[in-house]
């Protein structure tokens, strides 16, 4: 039996061989010619709910405010930007390119109980935050147990009884409260 050198290739040489793999593709071939780094752009979105309104931030660093675009249709919120590359000529190639540009779009469907005429929105710092209030029906109210005007008329009746009868019942309790007494001395024969 005779031994074989065994060379394992690197993660690199693979990863070398398919790049030269699909540099060879033709960019037409898949229909759209992308470039570096024009993967898919999706922004992490939060929303956030009080008792008076709905907040959304979503993450837009590097999107001007002119390449924004919000509609709220019924209870859809949607929100849809550009990122867009900028072309740098210099000399040199990219060896890695992680962030991502591009078109995006996020629809988020909210309660029937936005007020649409009140919406905001603000961009600051890389981060869009669109403020969309709730409906006066829909934000919470404190309701106060009351009672109608008969019910009240006869609860100051029996009110009034009650008072004189706690009265009375406080002079019987006073009579019936057991007395210190003082027991006789004894005498001593």
């Amino acid at each position: 039996m005779s031994l074989i050198r065994y060379t394992p290739y690197s993660l690199n040489h693979l990863q070398q061989q398919i790049n030269r793999m699909f540099d060879q593709v033709d960019p037409d071939f898949f229909g759209h010619s992308e470039e570096l780094g024009g993967g898919m752009f999706t922004p992490a979105v939060d929303v956030k709910e009080d008792a008076n309104a709905y907040t959304v931030h979503m993450e837009v660093p590097g999107v001007k405010q002119e390449n924004l675009n919000i509609t709220l249709q019924e209870s859809v919120l949607t929100i849809r930007g550009i990122k867009e590359q900028k072309q740098e000529h210099q000399q040199g190639q990219y060896r890695r390119v992680e962030r991502s540009y591009g078109s995006f779009a996020r629809s988020l469907t909210l309660p029937r109980n936005v007020a649409g005429d009140s919406v905001t929105a603000n961009l600051h710092d890389g981060v869009l935050e669109i403020r969309l209030p709730k409906s006066e029906e829909a934000k919470p109210r404190q309701i106060n147990v009351g009672s109608t005007q008969s019910s009240l008329a006869g609860q100051t009746q029996s009110n009034a009884a009650l008072g004189s009868a706690g009265n009375a019942n406080d002079a019987n309790t006073a009579s019936h409260e057991p007395s210190q007494t003082r027991k006789p001395k004894s005498k001593s024969s």
